[in-house]
């Protein structure tokens, strides 16, 4: 590469351009292209340090305070609406309400565990684990009587739940039959003050 800028050098001389004005241009164009190199390789080195945030960068040496971590994702209070599909035909509309998510600051061999609290109007708090960056599932708990399981997302304020309700019902004759409800749940985070 390097004859063959020369060769072009040597042309531009036999024309009758200086050669010190073509070298000063040649310095000052590697001059550039170095201190680009330098400035993206001090870039590269700072970032979030922190290998419990979503945005980890090995790399990073130092830290920018741009960490993300997943848990802040997930808390909060949501404005929801949902339905509750009964059977194969029957939607019932949830109107308005809050569902609360908190961090229960554990961390199991699964996951982050955060709490879902005032969902389906009941009192008694799910436990959810964050399986991704966005992502979470509900394992299958008893909560009064009643089996949860499900999953959700949260996406930007957005969350999106869908459990399954299962609570096993004595009929007159003593049998005992599961009686299911899928509950989808939509809700927006609420911006604080």
């Amino acid at each position: 590469m390097l004859k063959s800028l020369f060769v072009t050098f040597t042309a531009y001389r036999m024309k009758g351009t200086p050669t010190s004005s073509m070298n000063k241009s040649f310095y000052r164009l590697l001059l550039c292209v170095m201190i680009s190199g330098v400035t993206v390789g001090c870039q590269k080195e700072r970032g979030c340090t922190d290998a419990y945030a979503d945005n980890y960068d090995p790399e990073a040496k130092q830290d920018d305070d741009t960490c993300i971590h997943k848990r802040l994702k997930f808390i909060g209070d949501f404005d929801c609406n949902g339905t509750l599909e009964i059977g194969q035909d029957t939607l019932v509309p949830q109107e308005e309400f809050l569902v609360n998510i908190t961090d229960s600051t554990a961390q199991g061999e699964e996951g982050l565990i955060i709490t879902i609290q005032d969902f389906d109007r009941t009192e008694y708090p799910l436990k959810a684990i964050v399986t991704s960056t966005y992502n979470f599932t509900i394992p299958n708990q008893d909560v009064t009587g009643f089996f949860y399981s499900g999953a959700g997302e949260i996406s930007g304020r957005i969350l999106t739940i869908n459990m399954m309700r299962i609570e096993e019902v004595e009929l007159p004759d003593a049998s005992l039959i599961n009686d299911t409800v899928l509950l989808h749940l939509y809700g927006l985070k609420v911006l604080e003050d």
